[in-house]
């Protein structure tokens, strides 16, 4: 009977530990930080990665400070537009509005970019750039897959 009963308990047990989230408090929920902060945060990890002067520093603050500030008026419109209507409702004329205007804002940022810094620091900012998409496409692409081991 304690056999059958300490079974059950660890049974029990792990059918409980296996439902937590155990990823740590990193992925817990996050207070938010305004976009003045992640500028900062920003600008100095592009310092320490492209070696920028000062006045380049403040320069990349000015602009990323700019496209944060946009991002966040555009997540409010999303969540607003979410709460309205089905996000797969959106006709094709909205949808390539959207992309277009995207497109459109992504261009003019890589343009400010380009005047700032100078011609080796702009292309290892873009491959930074290409390194962070192709690292968030795997990420999103392995979400509750197994990675598979190569084979010798």
């Amino acid at each position: 009977m304690k056999t059958i009963m300490m079974g059950l308990f660890v049974l029990f047990g792990l059918t409980v530990w296996g439902q937590e989230d155990h990823r740590g408090p990193r992925h817990g929920k996050k207070d938010k930080l305004t976009a003045e902060q992640r500028s900062v945060l920003q600008t100095k990890k592009l310092t320490l990665a492209l070696d920028l002067t000062t006045d380049q520093q403040e320069q990349m603050q000015a602009v990323l400070l700019k496209k944060e500030e946009e991002r966040d008026v555009r997540m409010a419109a999303r969540k607003e537009m979410q709460e309205e209507q089905d996000p797969k409702e959106l006709s094709s004329e909205k949808r390539f509005e959207k992309m277009n205007e995207r497109l459109d804002a992504l261009i003019a940022h890589k343009k400010e970019i380009k005047t700032i810094l100078s011609a080796d620091q702009f292309e290892k900012w873009e491959k930074l750039v290409h390194h962070k998409k192709h690292r968030a496409k795997h990420q999103k692409r392995g979400k509750g897959k197994k990675q598979h081991s190569r084979r010798s």
